[in-house]
């Protein structure tokens, strides 16, 4: 009972930093009915194509795990590793991290592996994604940097702007690491610390199952593939939006990784935090707040349609496998 009432408050504070960021970027709204127009200014065919392609995009992550699986000697059906993947964007849109668990408890039921050796893998393919958040992350920044150090400068920040500022964080954080590199040992004691080398250990290992697995190039064929889609899901909106004719690639880059990071944040499916995420993206870029804000709108609302219809039918699917199973295991003890 107090587990449960613990989740309940969990959940609730979480939606609470959903409702207060989304009401931070609706403070830039004086005219409710300027956003509205900038959102129904978004062409339907792109509505549709950012739904395939998230939807795609999914696909592609249960294809992939399915590679994950082979070295352990599984080799569960394509559709139900689609729809357990499904299921997980599903679960993490009502509650924050919990789709990771959500999908190997999924294909436990549906194909009988373990839950620790489904969960290893999504730790492993979890590593790439992190890795290649970064470098996207570093690509958009650098081909926006302009626009960036424009945006951070109006922030009031003492000792001249944000320069001085980066500059110090980058020699602290620097000095910083290699402080903990040569105490590892000593700091390895710490409980603090020893998480922290572990989580770094994670990584490592995970990088080095993906180099030695047997389809590696598959593997990074999908991973490509994946972040592609996630890309083009957003971009074909902007496309499709008269006010963004001028938005270049590189500029839709910068835009995607920052809503990439507002998800990160621990809101029921990203609201408020996408919103004002991409809001503050668009208005370093030069547009304004409220199309930046009616651009994560139907971003937002596009791949959280996706995920509910999509998420709801791969549940629906597992539990016809699930049930298909438990039936086949039932008849086969008393055949025998």
């Amino acid at each position: 009972m107090k587990g449960s009432m613990g989740q309940i408050v969990k959940y609730v504070l979480m939606l609470g930093i959903g409702v207060l960021l989304f009401g931070l970027a609706m403070r830039a709204v004086d005219d409710p009915e300027a956003l509205w127009n900038d959102m129904r200014s978004a062409s339907g065919w792109s509505i549709a194509a950012s739904f395939a392609m998230g939807y795609l995009a999914i696909v592609s992550r249960g294809m992939r795990w399915l590679i994950l699986l082979e070295p352990l000697g599984h080799t569960p059906r394509m559709g139900n590793s689609i729809h357990a993947v499904a299921f997980s964007y599903f679960s993490n849109t009502f509650v924050p991290r919990s789709g990771e668990l959500a999908r190997c408890g999924a294909l436990n039921q549906t194909d009988g592996i373990p839950v620790d050796e489904l969960f290893g893998t999504v730790i492993s393919e979890r590593v790439v994604d992190f890795v290649l958040l970064f470098l996207l992350t570093g690509v958009a920044l650098i081909s926006n940097m302009d626009s960036f150090l424009a945006f951070s400068a109006s922030f009031d920040l003492p000792g001249g702007g944000p320069i001085p500022w980066l500059i110090a964080a980058a020699v602290l954080g620097m000095a910083g690491v290699a402080v903990v590199w040569f105490r590892r040992e000593a700091l390895s004691q710490v409980p603090f610390f020893a998480k922290v080398f572990a989580f770094l250990g994670g990584i490592g290992r995970g990088l080095v199952s993906v180099r030695h697995m047997r389809r590696k190039w598959a593997f990074l064929a999908h991973t490509v593939f994946i972040w592609t889609m996630y890309f083009l899901m957003a971009y074909v909106v902007f496309l499709g939006i008269d006010a963004l004719e001028g938005l270049t690639a590189g500029q839709a880059l910068f835009v995607m990784m920052a809503g990439g990071f507002g998800m990160v944040l621990p809101s029921p499916g990203g609201i408020g935090s996408y919103q004002l995420a991409v809001q503050y993206a668009f208005v370093a870029l030069g547009f304004g707040e409220v199309l930046g804000l009616a651009t994560a709108n139907v971003i937002w609302a596009t791949q959280t349609g996706m995920i509910i219809t999509m998420g709801g039918i791969g549940y629906l699917f597992l539990l016809a496998a699930g049930f298909k199973k438990g039936k086949a295991e039932e008849v086969a003890p008393s055949a025998s």
